[in-house]
């Protein structure tokens, strides 16, 4: 046994992870379970007979694969995320769960020049394009599911989950933005920049892991969220958390992201910490 994971909001039981010789097993009692294992990347789906196919797939996909991704060397970060269309970069907004990623990502993913790339999890991988690393994002299958009160807002009550077309080639990331709502800012919204020491230890807040008891896939997760905080800028966004001010926040998202780097010069990753 490696792992118990508690139920999801969608889900009624406990998911169980454990490890059988070189095969992964991800399991649900009563709803069934994967198979996998650490040097292929493809799954074996068993299904239990009494549970709809498509919600048994949106269930492996949703909830399982962000955690899978790890064994087969992608990272996965609890993130939403746009990219611009003009350059086919990134931007992602992370922070814990009722953080407003999801709202945010999608309401800046509604203008122009922009389209919304992910919701909730984001798949990523480090390699170096023309001499410098560069963070390029992963498909995850996903799809937008906003909160009742933000559907409402966006006028999109009455439809069903909204799925989203994947550019290719992949985009890479810019930016990364871990919000902060607060009802009572006296502005819509304060961007700061974070140090990297500061972003490293919240990204790996919000990273998706199997379980500490797998120490090659944690050891190489960290140094993969090393080198994302120092190849990315990171930032605090604080902003007004109410409807009437939620275009004021996106005005002044987009004026920061006109006016900010979208890159730094590269940090060395032995002084990110200092």
């Amino acid at each position: 046994m490696l792992a118990s994971w508690p139920p999801a909001p969608f889900e009624e039981t406990a998911t169980d992870c454990f490890r059988l010789g070189e095969e992964y097993w991800v399991w649900q009692p009563g709803i069934g379970g994967i198979r996998f294992f650490e040097d292929r990347p493809k799954l074996v789906a068993f299904p239990s007979a009494q549970v709809d196919p498509e919600w048994f797939e949106y269930l492996v996909t949703r909830s399982w694969l962000p955690a899978v991704y790890q064994i087969w060397g992608r990272q996965v970060l609890h993130a939403s995320a746009v990219a611009r269309s003009a350059d086919r970069s990134a931007i992602a907004f992370a922070g814990p769960s009722c953080a407003g990623k999801s709202t945010l990502a999608y309401g800046l993913g509604q203008r122009r020049g922009w389209s919304l790339v992910s919701d909730d999890t984001l798949a990523f991988s480090s390699g170096v394009v023309a001499g410098a690393v560069e963070i390029s994002v992963h498909r995850l299958r996903n799809d937008a599911r906003l909160r009742p009160a933000s559907a409402e807002y966006f006028g999109r009550t009455a439809r069903p989950a909204e799925s989203f077309d994947w550019l290719a080639p992949p985009p890479r990331l810019a930016a990364v933005y871990f919000l902060d709502g607060d009802p009572d800012l006296p502005c819509p919204a304060r961007i700061t920049t974070l140090k990297a020491g500061e972003s490293y230890a919240l990204l790996l807040e919000q990273a998706h892991a199997v379980t500490l008891k797998l120490a090659k896939h944690n050891r190489q997760l960290m140094r993969d969220y090393l080198e994302l905080a120092a190849t990315i800028p990171v930032f605090r966004l604080e902003y007004r958390r109410s409807f009437e001010a939620f275009e004021d926040v996106v005005d002044a998202l987009e004026n920061h992201l006109r006016s900010a780097p979208t890159s730094f010069a590269p940090v060395e990753i032995a002084n990110v910490l200092a």
